[in-house]
């Protein structure tokens, strides 16, 4: 099996290579250790599910986490290459990356640059989740295996506007200090303005008041694209939760979700607070 039918076989679609002197690396400590890099292939992974009533997390907090499912991505990805390849050298990452994760899916060619910093594709809008794998096997033989090779070519929205607007923090081109995803992940007592920002936020965790917004989301929602084919994020996804909701968690539940990497107490907060907005 090819990487490219690998990726299919797992409902991924949107993928493609660049060459790693065509990104912009952002923490090379990643790659210590790792003598020759000579390809990294990028994956959009859509994650979106159908709307629980009451739902008052981020679509990305909804579901499981995508860190699990992507470090098993990794593993097998690596593996169906050292069927072909056992000398390879490779390493896969989501999230914390060496490479700016967004650019590079942009780049090559996987979607499009959004004002809001996401990257924005035609059939899940930016629902995606970006997963990379770095090797020492050179992009013809990736491009061999059935994955597109990118022109490095960065695209970008129409700079409509909306995301702009719907901002509760109204950080789109400004500091991220003020967007209310991150404001949602921070630790201790919340400044009363940044109490605002969350009460006007779409969700007690995370935000998708930029996605919502997008023409992109508004599109592929009426094709009824946007939804994940991925059974793994169609299982155990969230709803409206609250505070008790939480409490009542065990440990190994509550880490299973993208705000597992907090203590429950900030979460409970958020909940607390956003509940008791106006």
């Amino acid at each position: 099996m090819t990487l490219g039918a690998f990726f299919r076989g797992e409902g991924i679609e949107l993928f493609a290579a660049l060459l790693p002197s065509a990104l912009t690396l952002r923490m090379p400590r990643l790659l210590d250790g790792f003598e020759n890099p000579r390809s990294v292939v990028f994956a959009a992974i859509p994650y979106c599910t159908k709307d629980r009533a009451g739902a008052n997390l981020a679509r990305f907090a909804r579901v499981r986490d995508y860190h699990a499912y992507a470090k098993d991505l990794g593993e097998r990805a690596i593996a169906c290459l050292c069927v072909r390849y056992p000398d390879l050298t490779a390493r896969a990452f989501a999230d914390h990356s060496p490479f700016d994760e967004v650019l590079g899916a942009a780049a090559a060619g996987i979607g499009i640059l959004g004002d809001n910093r996401l990257l924005i594709t035609e059939k899940y809008s930016s629902y995606v989740f970006l997963f990379s794998l770095v090797t020492d096997l050179p992009v013809e033989v990736i491009a061999a295996e059935g994955i597109p090779v990118g022109d490095g070519e960065i695209k970008t929205c129409h700079h409509c506007g909306a995301c702009r607007l719907a901002c509760p923090g109204s950080c789109i081109g400004a500091d991220r200090v003020t967007c209310a995803s991150a404001i949602s992940q921070k630790k201790g007592t919340l400044a009363p303005e940044e109490i605002e920002i969350l009460k006007k936020s779409t969700a007690a965790w995370g935000c998708d008041a930029c996605a919502e917004a997008c023409p992109y989301t508004k599109a592929a929602r009426e094709k009824g694209t946007v939804y994940t084919p991925i059974p793994y994020f169609g299982e155990h996804v969230l709803g409206g939760v609250t505070a008790a909701d939480i409490e009542r968690m065990t440990d190994e539940e509550y880490r299973s979700y993208a705000f597992g990497w907090r203590k429950k107490d900030v979460l409970i907060r958020n909940l607390t607070l956003w509940e008791g907005r106006e």
